[in-house]
């Protein structure tokens, strides 16, 4: 009688686990870095200031370990009286496995760069991690 009990709870135990969603993932994110120009979808050094008439800005990172499809945002942001989105662009993995360079570009407006303070936020979408926010300026 002590196995049937003991089966059934296993078995109710791993039902109770099979239907919760778990959003665990091994993938994250570093190297992140800013510039006006990239080599093979990277940065080669990080530099957050910029000038106004800089005609495009880049933020690059690594996507480490991803499973298949893994989605990740770059949401640009400007700080003037208050927050301001400006754009949010998605980059799906694929089926790639490794280490991923990504990057994400933002050309400067037909006026120019307000002359402020930014951000990037990027985010692994479907996952508990927590965002990076790569802060930038613009002189």
């Amino acid at each position: 009688m002590k196995k049937v009990i003991t089966s059934f709870v296993a078995i109710a135990f791993l039902m109770f686990i099979s239907s919760c969603e778990f959003n665990f993932s091994t993938a994250n994110i570093d190297d992140v870095k800013m510039c006006t120009s990239i080599n093979d979808n990277q940065c080669s050094s990080d530099n957050p200031n910029f000038s106004s008439g800089t005609s495009e800005i880049f933020i690059s990172c690594h996507l480490n370990n991803p499973p298949n499809n893994t989605e990740v945002e770059f949401a640009w942001f400007y700080y003037g009286q208050e927050k301001i989105a400006i754009d949010a662009v998605k980059l799906n993995s694929g089926h790639q496995i490794g280490t991923l360079n990504l990057q994400s570009s933002f050309s400067r407006p037909n006026n120019g760069w307000p002359i402020g303070e930014y951000e990037v936020v990027i985010t692994i979408l479907g996952t508990e991690k927590e965002p990076i926010v790569k802060k930038f300026s613009v002189q």
